[in-house]
């Protein structure tokens, strides 16, 4: 049964990689994705544990496998559900197309709140951004901080479309926040977020894809990346001032012996999750939401602000590494994550699938809008792409979190902003996506190559 379980999942995310890059655009959408996060970050992971786990544990592996399984259907399930819900109202499906002005505005004034949070940080004593857990101010900077994303996006959709000074100079800005995030610190964030900002920008600006070649060869690719992120760091921080790798110092790396394949410790993840199963299972222990509620606590309401005192009482006492430990005696290792498949199984059960069809049905909608020429749902999906595919790697609620944080940066810019108009409302009443694009395109004063912003 172990064995039957893990190849089913295994199985499954690679027939689902496979008939989703069978389209020329596939590989843009959040199922085809997510199954290669699947394919590239869990599968390994589990396939490590499958080897190590007792006759004891072997059936909460099962159970691991199973729910993880159930995760990743239910992805399919809530795109689906999305897609076809917007579909479904497509006759009340109306928009205006902001103009460029007021897209490059929130653009930079969005550039500017990240790059004062950079600074701030910057001003931080070296201890304390040395430390592994950073705590205090540092980490509502750093939490602020990630709506750089926002600005990436649009500096790169503007400046594809419009090809203006001021939309080169926002990409500059952007861009400046992104190269040492990725060649110097190696954060796997920053370089999802590069990844799905330039491909997804290229798409709705000029609606041109990657060829799918580039794509296949990348996965594997980016899967040896990924494990392999800890040494590029130690090298790039071994002197004890962080400076970007050589290519030597690179090519000397065993990326493969750092893999699930090749060592036994870099899996600490999924043994979280599995230890997660079996104390939901074996002590019947459910957190019912309370661990999501203190997610949110922990990161929207600020001790500083507020006080210790208050922040604490607001957030569920639900002690679960004292209950991993006592219990089962495992203490999970420093830095690693819980994963959102061990965090919603300890939250619902097998009902914690809500947490993967909510997601994916946002997207879903988002999806569909941004290719009928919705500047801002195109928006919203292609910042909500990272923490879409990271959730699967981090924590149950870790998508609605995050998306909180962009998107009251976005609606608050455009509160106080404003974002000008430069046509009448579409409406989808029997239009086809395609001319709505194109509607879209002629409305907000696109012209072809060469157009000027208006």
């Amino acid at each position: 049964m172990v064995e039957f379980a893990f190849w089913c999942l295994t199985g499954s995310c690679g027939l689902a990689v496979i008939f989703g890059l069978r389209k020329p655009s596939g590989y843009l959408e959040f199922p085809t994705l997510v199954a290669a996060v699947f394919l590239g970050w869990v599968v390994p992971q589990l396939w490590q544990v499958r080897q190590a786990v007792t006759f004891v544990e072997s059936e909460y592996f099962v159970t691991l496998n199973l729910f993880t399984l159930a995760c990743f259907l239910s992805i399919h399930l809530g795109w689906n559900w999305g897609v076809s819900a917007v579909r479904r109202s497509s006759p009340s499906f109306r928009f205006r197309v902001p103009s460029y002005k007021g897209l490059l505005r929130i653009g930079f004034a969005i550039s500017a709140v990240a790059w004062v949070m950079q600074i701030g940080m910057g001003m931080r004593p070296p201890d304390e951004l040395n430390m592994t857990q950073w705590s205090g101010p540092l980490t509502i900077m750093y939490f602020v901080f990630n709506v750089k994303v926002i600005s990436l996006f649009l500096s790169i959709y503007l400046a594809l479309k419009y090809r203006s000074t001021a939309s080169y100079v926002l990409l500059a800005s952007a861009a400046a926040l992104y190269i040492p995030l990725i060649l110097i610190y190696f954060r796997r964030r920053a370089m999802v977020e590069m990844f799905t900002c330039v491909v997804l920008a290229v798409w709705f600006a000029r609606h041109v894809i990657v060829p799918r070649i580039f794509i296949i060869f990348g996965m594997p690719i980016a899967t040896l990346v990924i494990f392999g992120v800890g040494a590029l760091r130690s090298i790039a921080s071994e002197t004890g001032e962080w400076k970007m790798p050589t290519l030597a110092q690179i090519r000397a790396i065993d990326f493969w012996s750092l893999t699930p394949f090749a060592t036994e410790h870099a899996s600490p993840e999924l043994t979280n999750a599995l230890y997660l199963v079996r104390l939901a299972d074996q002590w019947s222990f459910h957190t019912f939401g309370a661990g999501s509620w203190n997610r949110i606590i922990f990161q929207y309401v600020p001790a500083q602000l507020v006080g210790a005192d208050l922040k604490n009482w607001l957030m569920f006492d639900l002690g679960v590494a004292e209950r991993l430990y006592n219990q089962l005696y495992y203490a999970g290792s420093t830095g690693a994550t819980s994963t959102a498949m061990g965090d919603a199984y300890l939250e619902f059960g097998f009902f914690g699938v809500i947490f993967f069809v909510a997601m994916a049905y946002v997207m879903g909608r988002w999806w569909v809008r941004a290719n009928r020429g919705d500047v801002w749902a195109a928006t919203f999906y292609a910042c909500g792409l990272a923490p879409a595919l990271i959730m699967p790697t981090a924590y149950a609620f870790y998508f609605f979190n995050v998306m909180i944080l962009y998107g009251g940066a976005i609606y608050g810019a455009r509160y106080f902003l404003g974002t000008p108009v430069t046509g009448g409302p579409i409406i989808g009443n029997g239009v086809n996506a395609a001319s709505r694009v194109q509607s879209a395109k002629r409305s907000s004063g696109y012209t072809g190559r060469g157009a000027t912003a208006p």
